[in-house]
């Protein structure tokens, strides 16, 4: 809401019944219903695992999700070489989005 505080803020606010906070809030703030700051993913990545997966949460590679019930360390295998972007979504955390490398297979000596 944006306007002159004595013609649009003030008598807004003053109608309404529901809950309100003052500041602009994106969505990295709301947390069940509070204008809280929700804090980042606590996943980190070593090598091809993601560790500290919370249980219940979802893991997107290529737009193909994996839902993670049990959490914990998660490791990860892709068919081919490259880089892959992995979200791990879990509500109350912000996304979070980390690049595994998957790099070619060293080939065998004849």
């Amino acid at each position: 809401m944006s306007g002159p505080q004595q013609f649009v803020v003030g008598p807004t606010l003053a109608a309404w019944e529901g809950g309100w906070a003052p500041g602009a809030l994106d969505d990295s703030w709301w947390f069940y219903g509070q204008a809280r700051k929700r804090q980042p993913c606590p996943v980190t990545v070593e090598g091809s695992i993601l560790v500290g997966v919370r249980p219940g949460s979802m893991i997107t590679i290529e737009d193909q999700q994996y839902e993670c019930i049990d959490g914990g360390d998660v490791e990860l295998s892709f068919q081919f070489p490259g880089t892959y972007e992995v979200m791990v979504t879990r509500w109350p955390y912000l996304d979070g989005r980390y690049i595994v490398e998957n790099p070619p297979q060293a080939k065998q000596p004849r």
